[in-house]
């Protein structure tokens, strides 16, 4: 009895068990359908964003070796915008690991960007084009509004040419280029405190006289006054002031730059020479400090 009872269950459930499968299944298939969709639209759509992104560099943006024989012949300083910068700066709310959004953070940033670039002895640097999953993604999501802030005649530099990828493409000529904007020059280096910033002798042996000024390892844009304060005993004094502090580094030298100095944001140069000719780890992924 109890056998032909539990095999009435088992035939009464079974269409409803067919059923409920029959919709999972339909689900599924929604699911990677509509998913195919979504990623058909996004790409289509990060596509147009970089061909309009493409054609602005190809007519406004200096290569990797046309920014630094700029920067070194004129005595340029050089404040450079990567994603972190831009992100700062349309999103006031956006945290870096090393540096919380604000307000008035995001509005220092807009207007190094955005000042008169006419006869500028700053030269803002601008990221190199990368069509991967990562920057496809950054440039869907700010383009259609750092388009709006850009003036047709402002000339770029490239932002990556502190990134590994200089070193990739142009090796030891990376290497002869960036020495050529320090050769013989004293040196001030503004970093965060234990910062992993070096000198690597390979890159710096060519400066006459270095010093280094610390800020704070965290939010070192609220500690621009007290480091512009220090930096006053340097001024006018024919130094160079090389910047690692992320975006509060991309605002310190156009700052600097305003002041008569030449600045430079070398953001993370000695990291990126490292992860190329000492097959070290990117900088990425490596601790904040020390």
């Amino acid at each position: 009895m109890k056998n032909l009872l539990r095999r009435s269950r088992q035939w009464l459930l079974r269409p409803l068990a067919q059923s409920l499968q029959t919709q999972r299944d339909d689900l599924a298939s929604f699911r990677r359908h509509t998913s195919a969709l979504l990623e058909d639209a996004v790409r289509g759509s990060a596509t147009h964003s970089l061909d309009q992104l493409e054609d602005m560099l190809n007519r406004q943006q200096l290569d990797f070796t046309e920014t630094l024989e700029r920067i070194a012949s004129e005595r340029l300083s050089f404040a450079r915008f990567g994603d972190g910068e831009f992100k700062s700066m349309l999103r006031p709310s956006y945290n870096l690991r090393f540096q919380p959004g604000s307000p008035e953070l995001a509005a220092e940033l807009r207007s190094v960007f955005t000042d008169p670039h006419e006869d500028s002895r700053c030269l803002v640097g601008f990221p190199t084009l990368y069509r991967d999953l990562h920057w496809s993604r950054v440039w869907i999501d700010i383009w259609p509004e750092v388009r709006q802030l850009i003036h047709p005649s402002q000339v770029f530099g490239n932002a990556h040419v502190s990134r590994p990828i200089l070193f990739q493409t142009l090796g030891g000529t990376g290497v002869s280029l960036w020495r050529s904007v320090w050769h013989g020059r004293k040196v001030v280096l503004v970093t965060g405190k234990n910062s992993r910033m070096t000198l690597s002798p390979e890159l710096f042996d060519n400066v006459s006289e270095v010093t280094r000024i610390d800020s704070v390892a965290v939010d070192a844009f609220s500690d621009l006054p007290r480091v512009l304060g220090k930096i006053a005993s340097f001024r006018d004094k024919d130094h160079l002031f090389l910047i690692a502090l992320g975006p509060a580094g991309t605002i310190l030298a156009s700052k600097l730059a305003k002041l008569g100095e030449q600045a430079i944001d070398v953001g993370h140069i000695s990291d990126s020479f490292e992860t190329v000719f000492q097959g070290a780890e990117w900088p990425e992924k490596k601790p904040l400090t020390r």
